[in-house]
């Protein structure tokens, strides 16, 4: 039951799965709303930005916010180590949320003079005309006025009591008349609760709130509710205030929504809208419906403004109770199998509790432990006499003689007095005369030597076998897990899996322990025997040694010093069947894998330019188009990740995978396709070298600065040279109060010389621009109210790099894997990238891709971007700010340090450059053409399963410990002791048996004379004149020698 239950059962009630730790800790807030006057500047344009991320990018809420609201940021303290990136944080805090009341909005006005719109509260709009396109209309109009904005209710004529109050719009137009309209007045309300709130480490990202308390009214010192609702309204700030261009630069969604028919211009609100909900557009003629889409973008606004509001400073800790609670990776116990196992500990326990009962019980005559041949043969020696005159010694051992152990001495019924085994006993020399020839059979002719079934050829080619058939299934497995990437496992069911992959494994180990101590437990009986057959053994290592006192494995030292090798090998070889049930116990482990199965997908494009689409997205957009901007931005800054199809360097043509659905979410998709990538190289201009032309004059009284190069290159086709021109003019201002070292970051695109150029030269041109990094001595101005923005009145000793870089269109083969919604989780490229593999557009050329791409990445830019100094380290355009987020450092800007190395900045231009291509690609895929119907792409689909494999160090050790078996068991068979004895000596009586005659019954002496002895296994006359097989010391025994 030990070997073959508790053993094995025990290596496979134990499994590894995920537990929760909880701990109890001490929570404190971190942050909280302080009195506005203290924030307004930073409700800026920077909350839409990280709402737009989330609406329309996937990019993640920041810590403590989720669509609905915000929690007061807090911390836990803990002394304890369990605090892993997968814990939740567990304690009471507040709960900042805003909902909307809205009220269908009276219409009035007719499409000539203009609508008209009452909330029956005093606030009726003037007339606001209907488009005149046939479109769906969405407005979203504010209280406040602004320049951004073309209708607000204050300049419709609300009064000053709505100005809380926005209307909203959903209609459908038909020449400039409205056919359904859907109006709205809305007026948000701003709460504070108390709750019990659970965010997961280390994000903080909030999962759960519990409410503690009822909602209050926000008090308004906490929260400047105007400048918020101005930033829904208009788009910016109330307050603008120098900072990053992520947080000052208004947000254009008309490209998300354009599918929608959505009339353009549309407000911010109106997307996040859309966004949130994301319904058909027949779905917001709903009031319900239309009212639940604005209070949603409501609610993540301001969640976001509360979170990026609130402040550390003059906030009470407020200590309170808080809990952790961890997901760890532990050991569990599988219930039915440890349902099984106190069964069986049960049984045990009653069996050892029985035993320990009935020997408790039973009273020990014995003087000494009879654990050698000696103490056995001493425990008979004082009624030896009469056993040497018994006429029949099998009659005497085996017949009805009774015996009795009393006081360590062993006695018999059969006993004679000592006296007449006195005077029968004949002198030990006289036996010599008589001691038979060792040929003479008369002695001999009926003894028949045995051996063990244990210890016979056929037992053990049978052991052997069964090792070897383990090695070599060991081996298979091992090298079909290895080639087939794992095996299936072998059931759903827990508990099934643990008896196949632990139990049975630990049992077949346990099965080789009985079997080795039993092959020791021979080995320990005959080898004494062993040694005396040669008849040269002395004492301390025959019939001295005690090889049955101790479990056999155990014996190991004894057998040591009495140099028994083989014996000593055997016990080292079942101990070890120990470690090799632990190996084979912890030999498998499941693990997640992928397993792939061929298919093809069906190609959705083809690397052929669709210029219609083309020109659509970068000639025909009403506002400049910086959509590559704003998903590169929340890469770089959150971690979004990019677009299906698209990496930093690589775009690829997209397959279609949907065709192959799967039941798991994991399953990944590999196909062959075509990647593309922008390459960006850059070298240095150098002013001294005539490489570029930098002039420093005053238009308007204003300075500026003009730079032109012209780069002569061989047309694409080689036939002609074409130069290249660049002329950006920037007006300079300031973004510093004070003189001093200011820095600048410029670009600008080339463009051929002359009039009228050639398509070839226009694409010769368009793969061409210019970047300047410059540091100069400035003089600042007072401003006039004609010139409130430029501030620079004199720049000196401008130190400069230009930067002259050429832009190519790349293409390859690839092998690439993605998920199931197209994000690239691998690729593995099959071919060279070439610009000249990239196919020509079939209408229109080259050169309106890298203008249109150009246009798409930088537009709104040239000599927009970068064209202010600065003295800090702020990026308030989109040039630096991407430079200095691709370096993660400011110095670039650093107006203290000197420009940027080429070999620096040059690298660096190519990531960012490569990254918005890619994007832009990957954003719009219709600008390729379609590819034919019914093409397809090889590949595969992978599959995440679990599956078996098997531990490499697990693995050698088995078959380490299992080639060491085959070997001991391969000495033993081959050296074990030869046949010589009538019966097993494993009892006292055939023991005494083997005695029978010889004088180590009776003869006594001291141990030192004793260790003169020579002891051996054979032919002797015993002192009963007779002759007999046995143990006798020499000279008076004839050695056995073995048939």
């Amino acid at each position: 039951m030990i070997f073959w239950a508790i053993t094995p059962l025990l290596g496979a009630v134990f499994t590894e799965d995920r537990v929760a730790c909880s701990l109890d800790s001490t929570a404190m807030t971190a942050a909280d709303l302080v009195p506005s006057t203290t924030n307004t500047t930073k409700l800026n344009e920077g909350i839409i930005m990280d709402a737009y991320g989330i609406t329309w990018l996937g990019q993640d809420f920041p810590g403590f916010v989720r669509a609905d609201g915000v929690i007061a940021p807090f911390e836990l303290r803990s002394n304890e180590q369990i605090m892993h990136s997968d814990s939740t944080w567990t304690t009471t805090t507040n709960l900042y949320t805003t909902n909307l009341t809205c009220t269908p909005a009276k219409i009035g006005g007719d499409p000539k003079a203009g609508y008209t719109f009452d909330n029956g509260k005093g606030c009726r709009t003037d007339n606001i005309p209907s488009p005149a396109t046939n479109n769906y209309v969405a407005l979203y109009i504010g209280y406040f006025n602004d320049p951004y904005v073309d209708w607000s209710l204050q300049d419709l004529g609300c009064p000053a009591s709505t100005s809380h109050t926005f209307l909203a719009i959903w209609a459908t137009v038909n020449s400039a008349v409205y056919t359904n309209v859907t109006a709205l007045f809305c007026e948000p309300t701003y709460s504070v609760q108390r709750v019990k709130a659970t965010v997961i480490a280390p994000n903080n990202s909030l999962v759960e709130t519990t409410p503690l308390g009822p909602r209050t009214a926000l008090a308004a010192e906490l929260f400047n509710t105007s400048d918020f609702e101005y930033l829904l309204g208009a788009g910016t700030a109330a307050q603008p205030s120098r900072a990053e261009v992520t947080e000052t630069d208004t947000i254009d969604q008309w490209h998300r929504i354009k599918d929608m028919k959505v009339n353009w211009p549309v407000g911010n609100m109106v997307g996040f809208a859309l966004g949130a909900s994301q319904r058909h557009p027949n779905d917001y003629f709903d009031a319900t419906v239309l009212a639940s889409s604005f209070q949603a973008a409501h609610q993540l606004l301001f969640g976001l403004a509360v979170r990026k509001t609130v402040s550390n400073k003059r906030v009470s800790p407020d200590l309170r109770h808080g809990m952790i609670i961890s997901d760890l990776k532990a050991f569990v116990i599988i219930p039915e199998l440890a349902v099984v196992v106190e069964i069986v500990l049960g049984l045990v326990t009653l069996f050892i509790l029985a035993l320990l009962l009935v020997s408790s019980n039973r009273k020990s005559q014995l003087r000494a432990d009879p654990a050698s041949l000696s103490d056995v043969i001493g425990l008979a020696k004082p009624f030896a006499t009469g056993v040497m005159h018994g006429s029949n010694v099998t009659d005497l051992y085996r017949g009805s003689h009774r015996f009795k152990l009393e006081d360590g001495t062993l006695s018999s019924s059969a006993m004679v007095s000592a006296d007449q085994s006195t005077q029968a006993c004949p002198p030990r020399k006289s036996r010599r005369s008589a001691m038979p020839h060792e040929d003479s059979p008369s002695h001999t002719q009926a003894y028949q030597p045995v051996r063990p079934l244990e210890m016979k050829i056929a037992l053990g080619a049978t052991f052997l076998t069964v090792l070897c058939a383990a090695i070599l299934i060991l081996v298979t497995v091992y090298v079909k897990i290895v080639r087939d990437v794992g095996l299936p496992l072998p059931s759903t069911n827990q508990a099934v899996n643990q008896l196949v992959l632990n139990y049975i494994p630990i049992m077949f180990a346990t099965f080789l322990e009985p079997f080795w101590i039993l092959l020791n437990r021979l080995l320990c009986i005959l080898q004494p025997f062993e040694e005396i057959r040669q008849g040269r053994a002395k004492p301390s290592q025959s019939l001295d040694v005690k090889y049955t006192s101790l479990p056999p494995q155990l014996i190991f030292w004894r057998a040591l010093r009495a140099r028994h090798f083989l014996l000593v090998a055997v016990c080292v070889t079942g101990f070890s069947a120990n470690f090799l049930a632990v190996a084979l116990g912890a030999l498998f482990e499941d693990d997640l894998t992928h397993t792939q199965s061929p298919t093809r997908f069906g190609a959705l494009t083809t690397p052929v330019i669709n210029q219609t689409a083309l020109d659509a997205l970068t000639l025909n957009s009403p506002n400049p188009y910086r959509e590559p901007l704003y998903v590169a931005q929340s890469n770089m800054t959150n971690g979004t990740r990019l677009p299906a199809w698209v990496t930093p360097r690589l775009f690829f043509l997209p397959f279609d995978v949907t065709a192959n659905p799967s039941q798991v979410e994991m399953t990944m998709y590999k196909g062959s396709t075509q990647g593309i990538g922008l390459n960006v190289q850059c070298v240095r201009l150098d002013q001294s070298e005539g490489d570029i032309a930098v002039s420093h004059d005053r238009l308007d009284d204003i300075p500026h600065i003009s730079w032109s190069t012209h780069i002569p290159r061989n047309s694409r086709n080689g036939s002609s040279r074409t130069s290249c021109t660049t002329r950006g003019e920037y007006a300079s201002t300031a973004s510093g109060s004070i003189n001093g070292t200011y820095a600048a970051e410029l670009i600008s695109k080339m463009a051929p010389i002359g009039q009228n150029p050639s398509k070839e030269e226009q694409e010769d041109c368009s793969r061409l621009l210019v970047a300047g990094f410059l540091r100069a001595n400035v003089t600042l101005a007072e401003t006039t109210p004609e010139t409130p923005d430029f501030r620079v009145m004199d720049y000196q000793s401008p130190d400069a790099l230009y930067l002259g870089c050429e832009l190519s269109i790349q293409i390859a083969s690839f092998d690439v894997t993605v998920d199931h919604e197209g994000h690239v989780q691998q690729y593995h490229q099959n071919s060279p990238l070439s610009d000249s593999a990239f196919p020509v557009p079939q209408h229109g050329n080259i050169s309106s891709l890298h203008n249109g791409i150009n246009t798409a990445m930088w537009s709104g830019g040239g000599g927009s971007l970068g064209k202010f100094w600065h003295r800090d380290l702020i990026a308030d355009t989109w040039f630096p700010y991407l430079i200095k987020s691709q370096m993660r450092s400011t110095k670039v800007l650093d107006a203290s340090l000197p420009p940027p190395s080429a070999d620096t900045i040059g690298p660096v231009i190519h990531d960012i450059f490569g990254l918005l291509f890619t994007i832009t690609l990957g954003i719009n895929t219709d600008i390729f053409l379609p590819a034919a119907a019914g093409s397809t792409v090889p590949g595969s689909i992978i599959v995440p399963s679990k599956r078996v494999f098997m531990s490499r160090p697990m693995f050698v050790v088995s078959l380490v410990l299992l080639l060491l078996n085959i070997v001991v068991a391969t000495i033993y068979y081959a050296k074990r002791p030869p046949r010589m004895l009538k019966e097993m000596p494993t009892t006292i009586a055939s023991v005494l048996e083997m005695i029978h005659g010889s004088g180590l019954a009776t003869e006594t002496t001291d141990s030192k004379s004793r260790e003169e002895w020579q002891i051996g296994y054979g032919r002797f006359v015993g002192t009963d004149g007779k002759p007999h097989i046995g143990i006798e010391r020499r000279p008076f025994v004839v050695p056995w020698s073995s048939r």
